[in-house]
């Protein structure tokens, strides 16, 4: 970093006491959020953070949420029914939605997946 960035920086948190900025951390924000509101830098409040012995305990209601592969359940037909589809004739539909997926990601952004 830039000299520039360090004396922004410097500036900005000298309008603060570490009273204040206890008092943001334990308002239940992330650091990162905190840092876009006040205009600083990551590495700024950390310094701060580390210089002033202040206390940052991370909120532990912003824990990962379990990903979910499937919305909803599929319905299992009988293979007796005439509703049942030709095991190939599904798989090669299958197959064609995937490779369409696949040309329109591409053709959106072909660096981005």
């Amino acid at each position: 970093m830039s000299k520039e960035y360090n004396s922004k920086s410097a500036v900005i948190l000298q309008r603060y006491t570490p009273e204040d900025i206890q008092k943001l951390l334990n308002s239940g924000e992330s650091k990162s959020s905190i840092v876009e509101s006040l205009g600083l830098y990551m590495d700024a409040l950390n310094k701060y953070i580390k210089e002033h012995n202040i206390t940052y305990n991370p909120s532990k209601k912003r824990t990962r949420q379990p990903f979910k592969k499937y919305k909803e359940t599929v319905p299992v037909k009988s293979f007796n029914s005439e509703e049942a589809e030709d095991p190939v004739k599904k798989f090669y539909e299958m197959l064609a939605r995937k490779k369409e997926k696949r040309t329109l990601r591409e053709l959106k952004n072909p660096y981005d997946w």
